[in-house]
């Protein structure tokens, strides 16, 4: 139960800071992740690392991480290196999908 809370955090969250950065955020990266992955928003929550890559290959990787850290920031989850990886195993780890769930 507190991981499906999580998810949906996760999902919230991403909507809120992608909303706060400008009115094409979210649907350009709604219109993307459905164009390329078949997959809706909700894949922050399920799948961080898929979401991590869609945002990479979108914005780049300066806004990748720039977005994420402002999301951990948000989830108040304080990661001890800002790589990639980290970012990534944190959310996953807030989200309960650990690989190979």
């Amino acid at each position: 139960m507190k991981a499906e809370l999580n998810r949906a955090l996760i999902v919230a969250t991403a909507k809120e800071l992608l909303s706060q950065f400008g009115p094409h955020f979210l649907p350009t990266l709604e219109a993307y992740l459905r164009a390329k992955y078949n997959a809706t928003l909700e894949i922050a929550g399920e799948d961080p690392a898929k979401f991590y890559r869609a945002v990479e290959e979108l914005f780049g990787e300066f806004g990748a991480s720039m977005f994420f850290y402002n999301l951990l920031m948000e989830l108040h989850l304080k990661p001890d290196k800002r790589d990639k990886e980290t970012v990534i195993a944190l959310l996953k780890k807030f989200a309960g999908v650990e690989d190979g769930e």
